[in-house]
């Protein structure tokens, strides 16, 4: 693993085991093994033992006493419960923005979905995955409320996970996540408050729906 300058060491380990975790490599229950995965990574104990205080806030794993960290299970209530919170915030995050976006803010947005329109055209769902997931990376980065967006990134771990089980499905899940964030960018451009707030409360109840029926089929 080659890591970045400009992020902290912590926080890199922290991405890495996040994204194993996020991809199903690491399931749930799964100790976190600290000897093996700083001699992995070349690094201290101390700075993996960091990394995975900052996934317990990100709720991908849980430290115990005397057993150490393990995986987090992701059962159909706790998706639930995550989309719940999630899909509020996303609405105030995109009411934000729309309200308040000026000039060159919005190229970002225009770009990425470019990307995910190439990625639905080519039936490409780990590429739309992560394409989708840098929109939301943007829209938080742009939600004006510093609080809403350490929230909403706190949280993004937990939602990629659920997202990556989601765009496996298929290519109809890919499509009906084109269209919602398509039709989200238009209504941000347009300043359509309302239409937002509808937006992202119907599509928030049906992509619930999926994900706890995802979890489920995991805990099978």
């Amino acid at each position: 693993m080659s890591f970045k300058a400009n992020d902290s060491l912590t926080e890199q380990i922290a991405q890495y085991l996040g994204h194993k975790i996020v991809s199903g490599e690491m399931q749930p229950g799964e100790r976190v093994q600290e000897l093996r995965i700083a001699a992995e990574l070349d690094v201290s104990r101390g700075s993996v033992r960091e990394a995975l205080l900052i996934l317990q806030r990100r709720h991908l794993v849980e430290i115990l006493p005397r057993r150490g960290a393990i995986v987090s299970g992701i059962s159909p209530e706790d998706v639930r419960e995550l989309f719940e919170l999630w899909f509020q915030l996303l609405e105030q995050a995109v009411v934000k923005l729309a309200a308040s976006w000026q000039n060159d803010d919005l190229a970002a947005f225009i770009e990425c979905m470019t990307e995910l329109e190439d990625c639905q055209r080519r039936s490409d769902p780990l590429g739309f995955y992560r394409h989708g997931v840098a929109f939301l990376e943007l829209l938080y980065q742009h939600c004006g409320n510093r609080y809403l967006q350490q929230t909403l990134f706190d949280l993004l771990p937990q939602s990629q996970r659920c997202l990556f089980a989601i765009l496996r499905a298929g290519k109809t899940q890919i499509d009906h996540t084109h269209d919602f964030l398509q039709r989200l960018l238009k209504a941000i451009v347009a300043r359509e408050e309302l239409l937002l707030r509808q937006l992202v409360r119907e599509f928030g109840s049906r992509y619930s729906q999926t994900a706890q029926a995802a979890a489920a089929e995991l805990q099978s």
